[in-house]
């Protein structure tokens, strides 16, 4: 009985980590974006890899990128972005600084030494509680074609680094727990089409083209 309580719960708390389809559709036919909305509103958070800026726009305030990239970073500062020119492997922000950190399309640009201090970085910065949301293409003969593409990251390759026993060759991350997981559709440009698309990789395994894993800070 304790235990058929205890999954329950674990399943409960799973649902409040994951936005529901009606959420997703409602969130995005409003013009905005769901993973903001649903994760990241009214929370400091830490835009990993920000590229051009356009997560960072939803909030200026609580926002915070870091990018490799100089060019981009000195224009973003320009225009008000609060941003730091850095690498994923040596985040230039304190322990525990940040609610969230959103990591949208990164790790797959990244060798297996990189991934893994990422991921450990993000749990750094994370405060006690706090989540990084991890997303990135499913494999598909898509996934190859873009030439920065180094490595397909699935999501139950990062879980399993979770682990008290990694049983890799290299140590885990532990200070990190798997909180919630789901997957949208590929694109058409036929609304139609790809509304279709987005309710099939959601509730099934067909057109999945993109996940997110939800990791929680211990």
């Amino acid at each position: 009985m304790i235990f058929y309580e205890s999954k329950i719960k674990i399943k409960n708390d799973m649902k409040n980590y994951i936005p529901n389809f009606a959420y997703i559709v409602r969130t995005r036919l409003k013009g905005k974006n769901f993973v903001y909305e649903f994760y990241c509103k009214g929370k400091k958070t830490l835009d990993l890899g920000c590229g051009e800026g356009e997560f960072l726009k939803h909030d200026k305030e609580n926002m915070f990128g870091v990018d490799p990239n100089a060019r981009v970073i000195a224009r973003l500062k320009k225009e008000g972005f609060k941003v730091e020119e850095g690498s994923a492997t040596a985040l230039p922000y304190r322990d525990s600084e940040f609610e969230v950190v959103h990591c949208h399309n990164v790790i797959e640009h990244m060798d297996i030494d990189t991934a893994l201090t990422m991921l450990k970085e993000s749990a750094r910065v994370l405060s006690s509680g706090g989540h990084l949301v991890l997303s990135s293409e499913v494999v598909t003969k898509k996934f190859w074609e873009t030439f920065g593409h180094v490595k397909p990251y699935p999501p139950q390759s990062v879980v399993k680094l979770l682990r008290a026993d990694s049983r890799e060759e290299f140590e885990g991350v532990f200070d990190l727990e798997s909180a919630g997981l789901f997957y949208i559709g590929d694109y058409f440009k036929n609304k139609i089409l790809y509304l279709l698309s987005f309710c099939l990789g959601y509730f099934t395994p067909l057109f999945r083209r993109e996940y997110f894993l939800i990791l929680r800070k211990k």
